[in-house]
This record gives structure tokens, C-alpha cells and sequence, in this order.
């Protein structure tokens, strides 16, 4: 029997499996346990725009412009167009989205940067959680395995110089070889990488290093997206406060009790978020502390139960004032490994989907609510992909010689601490230079180990991801979407189609390119 392996358990695993024949075994490889991902605490919804009826026009127009121009359009179009069918499954299988407490009907809400209300949640503030929980419950795969609490660190070869398996930290910390006939990288995204992010699971999701080490191409490193509104204060953020909280009539104000973001951006409190993180940054910058005014909801603790009670547990204060204290977090890796809409990326065998892959339909920049909707949809046209062209490959393969870089906690510690001053929302090439410099000094002159364990190697993840998005930052010279260079502050309209890739040096130093764009669909 083929066999595949998913590495992850996220939205776009469980769509990879759901959709996967039945007479392929498939093995989901997930670092934590089975519901510790980003997709089972996702709080925002998921878009849904087939009623708008306009062959999802609008819906790709919104993504284009928040993405700063940059995304593909037909990407765009065609990942949303996709999404229909598979939304809709959802709903006509029972999942219980929210509706309206009159009409019944499913209730659509409104999200910053949307020129309309398309976006489904359930639970109120539990999308993502009540989406994850029904596809694991209609698991039907008949040959499915799930190794929990194991970790990918390399892939394996054949004879042929195929990929034929994974190389993984088992359970007890031990080495062991998984075959199969082709891997699937559904990690996620890297955004715990800073201090100060909205991720769940406490460790470095790490198929991007893995994949660079094979000369895989990563594609827009430098965009990660900080979410406006996590839950606290600098360095003590607590988890996030969705975007539906504005989108419902949440107000950023300061300490002043100034609606500060209705002169920054038309759409005030609704603004894209790479405007609104900047904004927020400013005050804080400035000594102010940032609040979200919640005195116009009027149902907040049926509304949004999961914010409300982390509210209540870490400033119980706040909901008798009506002001949440917030502040930006790193919260969505907009590039990944560079792939197609189907997984497909330029290694036989390997594909990449979700927040793992980067195949432009963001752009700089991601649209609040699109995330679950792209997972959905790589996973699914991954499986059928698989479904029509996996073929055997032989499992003959080399023992493989793993090593990396023993880096200490300590220094792995300080060099994450300075992430956010020098990677976060505001940039600047000469502080990036001598951090990459930093880097780079502690991955080439730290001596290598053939004893690996998982704090080792997350410790090594950690430094070369910081690695990776610092080079990417500093090939990109402008400001664009979530990249904001201090030196470069505007726009370079010469570099809208040109994309950053990081195509070779998965131990040594990591070389950058840039790329045309194939499709410069504009729209008119």
C-alpha cells in the first residue's frame, strides 16, 4: 500500500487527510499533542463570500490590497473560489456557526480591511477550535496512524536519490526513520520565534529549516504579521483578542481615553493590521499604554467567552472598566516554503501546505480570516493531488549522518529576546546587520553534534529561522505590508511583482534572490 506522511495536525493536515483516498496509509506526524495547534485556538473566523456572487471579486480585491499589492491575483481568486464547496461541506455537515438569533440564518461578521460582512465564527471567539474539533471527529481514513509528541528533524533518501521518509525524534527523544512514499509539511507558522506572540504550542515549528536544508526555497521570510491586539502589555502578552472585537465596535484608545487610530486610517479601528501594529507601537513609544474600549458590545462574555475569560483571569479590573489592555504580538507567518495552491513545491515527493507555505495569495500582508480558509484549501487540492499521481518509491535508503550546531539556552535565549526590537513591527538595516552578524557567529562557531535531542534541536531552529527572516529583511528594500523599514519608509513600486527567496545554505550562511513574479495580474 502507498504510503504518505503528514507532518502537523492543524486545519490543513486534517483537510489533507479528509480529502486522502482510502487506500493510501497515511502516518500525521505532530510535535505536541493531536489539539495543540494554531487552527484548534484560532479565535477569528473563516471567510465565506460565496453569497456576494460576483466570483469571489470583491473577496480577492480586499486580499490583494491588504497583501500591499503583492499577492497573485489569480493565487488569490482561485484559492477563494475553491474554498466554496468546502465551507459549505462544513456547514451542511453540522458544524454549528453562529446565526442569527432573528433570522436564523448564518450570521456574517465584519473584520478589518473587509469592504463586506463575509466572515463565519462559531463559539463566538472559537472558530477554529469547533472547525478542528468536527474534522477530527469525521476522521474516517481507514488507515490512518497518529505519532504524537514526535518530532521531523530531516528527510530521507533512497538509492534513486528520492525522498522516501523522515528522519524524527521519537517520543523518548530517540532517532528513528519513518518511510513513505511522499511528505506533506503542514507545520505552521514560526511566529513564537518572538517573545511575544499569539502561537499555542510553546515550540518552533521547524519545517522550514528542514526544507531549506534540501534546498527547498523559502519565499517573503521577511513578512510576519504582529497582530494588533494581544491580550497585556509589552513582553506580557497573554493571548489574543480577535479582530471581531473590533469588527463588533471595539475602539483603540489610550490611557488618555484617545481614539487615536481615527486619524490614522479611514477605516479607524478596522484598519489593516500591519497599519494598526505600527500605530499601537507608536504610542507605546511614545509612553502610552493602548486599550481596547468594549463599552459598545454589549454581550461581550456571550460574545467572545474564550477573551473574556482570559480577561477576566489576568485583569479582572478591565471588564468592569470597559477597557482591555492590548498590545502587538507576532501572529501569522505570511511566507513559508515556496509551493503551489497544491502543496506542490521543487523537490519530488514534498509538498507544502497551510501557514507552512508561501504560495503569494497573501501578499505582504495577510487579510484577517483567510488563514483557515487557505488551509482548508491546500490540503484538500494536496490530496487530490496525491491521490492521482503518488507512486511508490522505493524504501532502500542511506543511514544519514545528522548534525547541527550545539547552541547553548542561554545564548539561544538572547539572541530571541532581541527579535521583536529589531524584527518586529518597525525595522532597520544597520541594527539588522549586526544582529545577523551575531547569527551567524554563533551557528558557524559553535562546534556540531551528532547527539541530538529536541531542546537542541529547537534551540538550533530558533537561531536559524532568526537567521532566515533577518536575511529576508534586509533583501527587501522598501516598506511594504507587514515589512516596515525605518531606512526604506515607503512603497518601491519597482519591487511590487519581486519576491524574496532564500533558495540555498541550510547549515552555512543563507543566500537570498529575488524574483519576478510570474502572474502581474492587476487589478481595474
Amino acid at each position: 500500500m502507498k504510503r504518505v506522511i503528514v507532518v502537523g495536525s492543524g486545519i490543513a493536515a486534517l483537510s489533507f487527510v479528509r480529502q486522502l483516498q482510502d487506500d493510501i496509509e497515511v502516518i500525521c506526524i505532530t510535535k505536541d499533542k493531536l489539539a495543540e495547534n494554531n487552527s484548534n485556538f484560532a479565535q477569528g473566523g473563516i471567510c465565506f463570500s460565496k453569497r456576494e456572487e460576483d466570483e469571489a471579486i470583491s473577496h480577492s480585491q480586499d486580499t490583494y490590497e491588504a497583501g500591499a499589492e503583492m499577492g497573485d491575483f489569480n493565487v488569490i481568486q482561485e484559492v477563494i473560489t475553491k474554498s466554496y464547496p468546502l465551507i459549505q461541506a462544513l456547514v451542511d455537515e453540522g458544524v454549528p456557526f453562529d446565526s442569527n438569533p432573528v433570522t436564523h440564518h448564518l450570521d456574517y461578521a465584519m473584520e478589518g480591511a473587509h469592504s463586506a460582512a463575509r466572515i463565519l465564527h462559531a463559539g463566538g471567539d472559537q472558530t477554529g477550535k469547533y472547525i478542528a474539533q468536527h474534522m477530527v471527529e469525521h476522521l474516517s481514513h481507514p488507515h490512518l496512524s497518529i505519532m504524537e509528541s514526535t518530532e521531523v528533524i530531516d528527510l530521507i533518501y533512497n538509492h534513486e536519490h528520492q525522498v522516501c521518509g523522515v528522519l524524527v525524534l521519537d517520543s523518548t527523544d530517540e532517532q528513528q526513520i519513518i518511510e513513505a512514499d511522499s511528505v506533506v509539511f503542514a507545520t505552521g507558522g514560526i511566529n513564537n520565534l518572538f517573545p511575544t506572540n499569539s502561537n499555542i504550542p510553546h515550540t518552533i515549528a521547524s519545517g522550514c529549516v528542514v526544507a531549506l536544508r534540501h534546498d527547498i526555497a523559502l519565499e517573503s521570510m521577511e513578512m510576519i504579521q504582529f497582530h494588533p491586539t494581544l491580550l497585556g502589555e509589552p513582553e506580557h502578552a497573554y493571548s489574543l483578542v480577535s479582530e471581531a472585537v473590533r469588527g463588533d465596535g471595539g475602539v483603540l484608545v489610550n490611557e488618555q481615553d484617545i481614539p487615536f487610530m481615527d486619524k490614522i486610517h479611514p477605516m479607524k479601528s478596522l484598519a489593516p493590521r500591519d497599519v494598526t501594529s505600527r500605530a499601537i507601537y507608536h504610542q507605546q513609544q511614545e509612553g502610552h499604554q493602548v486599550f481596547l474600549d468594549i463599552s459598545a458590545i454589549s454581550n461581550f462574555a456571550e460574545r467572545f467567552p474564550t477573551i473574556y475569560k482570559a480577561v477576566q483571569a489576568h485583569y479582572p479590573e478591565a471588564i468592569a472598566k470597559q477597557c482591555i489592555p492590548v498590545t502587538p504580538g507576532a501572529h501569522y507567518t505570511v511566507g513559508g516554503i515556496k509551493s503551489e495552491i497544491d502543496g506542490t513545491t521543487s523537490l519530488e515527493g514534498v509538498y507544502a501546505i497551510g501557514e507552512a507555505a508561501c504560495t503569494n495569495f497573501h501578499g505582504a500582508n495577510r487579510l484577517a480570516s483567510n488563514s483557515l480558509l487557505e488551509g482548508l484549501v491546500m490540503g484538500a487540492l494536496c490530496a487530490e493531488k496525491l491521490n492521482q499521481s503518488l507512486q511508490p518509491v522505493s524504501h532502500s535508503h542511506f543511514n544519514p549522518v545528522f548534525k547541527i550546531p550545539s547552541i547553548s539556552a542561554d545564548r539561544a535565549a538572547q539572541l530571541q529576546q532581541k527579535s521583536f526590537d529589531i524584527l518586529g513591527v518597525e525595522r532597520k538595516g544597520i541594527k539588522m546587520q549586526n544582529y545577523l552578524k551575531e547569527i551567524e557567529q554563533t551557528l558557524f562557531e559553535t562546534s556540531e553534534t551528532e547527539y541530538v535531542d529536541k531542546a537542541k534541536w529547537q534551540r538550533y531552529c530558533t537561531v536559524k529561522l532568526l537567521q532566515i527572516v533577518c536575511t529576508a529583511a534586509l533583501a527587501r528594500q522598501e516598506s511594504r505590508g507587514v515589512h516596515y523599514r525605518l531606512d526604506y519608509p515607503h512603497q518601491d513600486k519597482q519591487l511590487q511583482f519581486e519576491l524574496i527567496e532564500i533558495n540555498s545554505g541550510g547549515m552555512e550562511h543563507v543566500k537570498s534572490t529575488t524574483r519576478q513574479r510570474e502572474n502581474h495580474s492587476i487589478l481595474h
